[in-house]
């Protein structure tokens, strides 16, 4: 081994001190967190809010009190809305401020990951390979331009990492002390973050470190004690009925067998797309709707994982296998849990797994392999990184919220009369009312119910029988409407059976209907006698 080599192998950080090409390296790295930044904050408040963004921006709109009350009716704790709530205080409640604060976290993780990068990848050529899918991931854009706590989880998932593996790098505790504080963090952000608290716990096990293993189950138990003490609160008061209504009233659909490998390859920035499918197709590239593509993507990533692990010794693969744990144990652990238990798998679950799993499927690029194994590496990195840049290119041509700014635009400009406007599914008033000014004639309500009968209200409720609609019944017996105004949105979740259309066409005359994107209104009008 050379003398360079060494110094490399030794010090993970050389690489970026030698040499010319280093700074075209670093250049080439900042260039695209530079293109990350500005595709998460490009357009922020182009688009409308659509249906859980309204929710967000109902919630927000409360004191802190009534934010932990009212939450507790819901599928995630309080502290995002806590956060965001003051961010509104400060910004305002435009579409932009509402999601200005997941595009900071994004930026922020983005930022973290760099470190992490540097310190598994040891080469500057990788590190700014990884940035670079990274900063064009589809889902990584996505949720730092959306209102929800998504973005939140992604960061406090990937700066928890970052802390443990500086923490397990040095002697003395101070990197220490911010991780009970991410956990804690992390699971009064969203339920779901339980199995990244477990992941990071089993990659401290494996992590390779200069402290004994005695010391490491000795600060296991107290961070995981300190963390447990901080989240009591919301344990004890809030998560019990919450997790009764992720038991019964989730809407996740069962999973089927290509669901996971499908959210591997999209946590690695990877989603088939008509658009990017198209291009290749006429490059003469036929491609069956990304099939193949697809799967030479499957061959680089097995290939890249197996490399990673097998193809070293000592730290260097205690450092490979940490990181997978970290990044793949969630989703294999949310698969088996949405197997035998309820459906709760959604790839949007998991952004702390979009940071770190590119991260590892790059480590081969970092390993000291012969000359052709390396030139191997590059080619499947090169495709992940066509691919990362099709999908991104997928993302903005196909990819487009609900819009409810035109649905309340609509229904402002219909006739003027007596009007009451039901909501499918209830909690899609919240996004409607976030643009709708309502007029003194105008009522509202849901199926099976107005969204605000409740106290405090249910989101995720479906009219599933005709006892769902006894109260719109004596409703509309009772109001001498002019005209109802059906707003629809989630229908095939909300009212899989259309029955509040078949309550409708008995006595109402259809006088006209819209669709634009996933929401659609009817409008009807008394039926002659």
């Amino acid at each position: 081994m050379t003398p360079r080599r060494q110094e490399v192998e030794a010090n993970p950080l050389a690489s970026w001190r030698h040499g010319g090409s280093i700074r075209h390296f670093r250049a080439v790295l900042w260039l695209g967190v530079a293109a990350g930044i500005f595709f998460r904050v490009h357009h922020l408040g182009g688009e409308s809010l659509w249906f859980d963004e309204g929710y967000t921006a109902w919630m927000v709109s409360h004191s802190s009190a009534e934010i932990i009350r009212l939450i507790r009716a819901d599928t995630a704790p309080p502290l995002y809305y806590l956060l965001l709530h003051g961010w509104t205080q400060i910004f305002g409640r435009s579409e932009i401020a509402l999601r200005s604060l997941s595009t900071v976290f994004s930026i922020l993780t983005l930022l973290i990951a760099i470190g992490i990068a540097r310190r598994m990848l040891r080469n500057p050529a990788a590190v700014a390979a990884a940035v670079w899918v990274m900063s064009l991931s589809y889902l990584l854009i996505w949720f730092a331009r959306e209102a929800r706590a998504y973005a939140l989880m992604g960061f406090l998932g990937v700066a928890a990492f970052d802390c443990l593996q500086r923490h397990l790098a040095r002697r003395d505790r101070r990197w220490l002390i911010p991780v009970p504080i991410l956990l804690a963090a992390a699971m009064y952000t969203h339920n779901m973050m339980a199995p990244y608290v477990l992941g990071l716990l089993l990659a401290w096990v494996v992590l390779p470190s200069e402290h004994s293993m005695r010391r490491k189950i000795g600060e296991i138990t107290l961070v995981t004690g300190i963390a447990a003490l901080l989240y009591l609160p919301w344990a004890a008061v809030g998560l019990p009925d919450q997790m009764q209504m992720i038991r019964h009233s989730f809407w996740m659909d069962p999973l089927k067998a290509v669901d996971l490998p499908a959210a591997i390859a999209a946590l690695a920035g990877v989603k088939s797309f008509w658009s990017w499918t198209g291009i290749l197709d006429r490059l003469h590239l036929h491609t069956f709707n990304g099939i193949v593509p697809m799967c030479i993507l499957g061959c680089f990533l097995a290939g890249s994982a197996f490399v990673s692990i097998f193809a070293q010794t000592g730290p260097r693969r205690r450092d490979a296998i940490g990181l997978l744990i970290a990044a793949i144990f969630p989703p294999v652990f949310v698969a088996i849990c949405s197997v035998i238990w309820t459906p709760v798998f959604g790839v949007k679950l998991f952004l702390p797994s979009a940071t770190l799993l590119p991260i590892f499927f790059l480590l081969p690029l970092g390993m000291p392999l012969p000359r052709a194994g390396l030139r191997i590496a590059w080619c499947g990195a090169s495709i992940l990184l066509l691919l990362t840049a099709l999908t991104f290119y997928g993302y903005y041509q196909e990819i487009m919220k609900e819009d409810w700014r035109s649905i309340a635009r609509y229904v402002s400009d219909l006739p003027p009369g007596r009007r009451l406007i039901i909501f499918i599914a209830n909690d899609g008033r919240l996004a409607f009312d976030y643009y709708y000014h309502y007029r003194p004639e105008d009522e509202a309500t849901g199926v099976p119910s107005d969204f605000f009968d409740l106290n405090p209200p249910r989101t995720m409720r479906r009219a599933m029988d005709q006892q769902d609609f006894d109260p719109l019944r004596a409703r509309i017996a009772g109001g001498n409407y002019d005209q109802i105004v059906l707003v629809l949105a989630h229908e095939s979740w909300a009212d899989p059976s259309h029955l509040t259309r078949g309550l409708l066409l008995g006595r109402w005359q259809l006088a006209g209907q819209i669709q634009i994107r996933d929401l659609a209104v009817e409008r009807y009008d008394r039926s002659p006698p």
